[in-house]
């Protein structure tokens, strides 16, 4: 009988692991799920972090109270969390839904609700169950209590940790959701087991097919789809489509947003990509070397060499998932592997350690569709780059942003932050008949002296730099970013 008590003991422990386990599954896969329509920033992540702690103090909560009537059993509830865990793949839809109905921030706050709330209301109850299971005497409850929380937590910690690194890249995320909806009917069943309170086996095993079926039918390719993977960094898409000019475009998908497009015969299909092709026309004939940050599909790049094949050309991408689909499926694997040489790390790990001078440095970073990584915009991010130039060097950036409305404080910040390094600093529009309301590509040029500037025909922007530049230490770039979703993006 004590063997029996120290086996029971083992799963109930088990059984508090594997709560714990699952949330921080829902969590970061979670936030996956949402970063084709609201990206990776701090805005998505604090509302599903939000939600979920949220979620988890009102299971705990109620938990507590179901535990103490015994009226719902613990496998039912867990049965709950492995039905309601399959919302993600059920609801690709309402992120989207969200957005268009409530806006950036409470369509985020509203996709985790409808998606994920459901699942860790459930799991956050587990625990209360656990304890009233395993407590004998008021004299041992408070132990009791705190081991089980500390095997809920050390599931968290292993799922976090297992999900990041292991998870993400080894399957797709239907399937990863799926699986952990039939995780959490394995716990139900195992509750049972423990509890005397079993769910009907049947039951369980219909439920995981139903949930695995679901996984297989999202894992279905939309038309034009070439490739779809998740990789430490991004979701990443390959699609091949119509675009209204008639002609088929290859475009990669980084978190929702086109990175690279390119026409059949490798031609550069984003218009800010020719327009910078066109705005740095004389620097790259008197340049010998060009850094870009950023490469996606390496388009750019290419598009600089096959105009000046003598060029050299350093690409820094931190994804080598992304470098591989872009030798695969886009015209850099047309030319030979060393043509352009990427640096696979971060851009301000590289611009640190590297000590190599350019005469060309072009930013093109993003972490969804128009907000790019708070850390590559701040004052000591552009000094880092001013150092990487030559004397007479020039800095180079595509940015996405309106010029009018609030969406725009973003940019007023951002020139001023510019020319808390480089004197001279101008920003053209790529399409001069764009509304200023609207959201639009932007070329920012910056460099020591307002000569070394390149001219150009096209409209330039009429931006003040104004307000405090960004800072390591104070960058709210992600909540003034958020303002151009508040305005609406209207898109150019």
């Amino acid at each position: 009988m004590e063997g029996q008590g120290g086996l029971r003991r083992l799963g109930l422990f088990a059984l508090a692991f594997g709560s714990g386990f699952a949330v921080l599954v829902i969590e970061i896969a979670g936030a996956r799920m949402i970063a084709p329509v609201f990206g990776l920033s701090a805005i998505p992540w604090t509302a599903v972090i939000g939600v979920i702690l949220a979620a988890l103090a009102l299971g705990s909560h109620l938990g507590g109270r179901m535990a103490d009537r015994g009226d719902v059993p613990l496998p039912l509830i867990l049965a709950a969390a492995g039905a309601t865990a399959a919302l993600p793949v059920l609801g690709i839809a309402v992120p989207w839904i969200a957005r268009d109905l409530l806006g950036f921030i409470p369509g985020a706050v509203a996709s985790a609700v409808v998606l994920f709330a459901p699942s860790v209301l459930c799991l956050g109850a587990v625990v209360p169950f656990l304890v009233q299971a395993d407590t004998e005497s008021l004299g041992t409850v408070g132990r009791r209590a705190g081991d089980l929380s500390a095997a809920a937590t050390a599931g968290s910690i292993a799922g976090s940790f297992t999900t990041g690194f292991v998870l993400l890249p080894l399957m797709p995320l239907p399937v990863l959701m799926a699986g952990t909806a039939a995780f959490l009917f394995l716990l139900a069943a195992l509750a049972g087991r423990l509890l005397g309170q079993r769910v009907p086996d049947a039951t369980l095993v219909v439920a995981t097919l139903c949930v695995a079926g679901l996984s297989v039918a999202a894992l279905s390719p939309a038309a034009g789809v070439l490739h779809q993977t998740q990789t430490l960094y991004a979701s990443v898409q390959v699609t091949e489509r119509t675009w209204r000019d008639g002609r088929e475009v290859r475009e990669l998908w980084q978190n929702g947003g086109s990175s690279s497009a390119e026409y059949a015969d490798g031609a550069p299909a984003h218009a800010y990509a020719t327009a910078s092709l066109d705005i740095l026309r004389d620097e790259l004939a008197r340049a010998d070397s060009v850094l870009v940050l950023g490469g996606a599909a390496l388009t750019l790049p290419v598009a600089f060499l096959e105009r000046h094949p003598d060029l050299a050309v350093d690409v820094v991408e931190i994804d080598p998932v992304v470098t591989e689909l872009a030798h695969r499926y886009f015209a850099v694997g047309r030319l030979p592997d060393d043509a352009v040489r990427v640096t696979h790390d971060d851009a301000r790990v590289f611009l640190r350690t590297s000590s190599d001078r350019y005469d060309l440095l072009y930013m093109d970073v993003f972490d969804h569709l128009v907000t790019v990584p708070w850390t590559m915009v701040t004052t000591e991010a552009f000094e880092a780059m001013a150092a990487r130039l030559t004397p007479d060097g020039v800095l180079a950036a595509n940015v996405l942003s309106p010029l009018e409305g609030p969406g725009a404080a973003f940019l007023h910040r951002l020139r001023s932050t510019l020319e808390s390094v480089f004197p001279s600093t101008r920003i053209y529009v790529v399409d001069a008949t764009a509304d200023a309301r609207v959201t639009q590509n932007l070329i920012v040029l910056a460099a020591a002296e307002g000569t070394d500037l390149p001219d150009w025909s096209g409209a330039e922007a009429a931006v003040a730099a104004e307000g405090r530049p960004f800072t390591d230490r104070w960058a709210p770039v992600e909540y003034l970013q958020a303002r151009v979703f508040v305005q609406g993006l209207g898109w150019n």
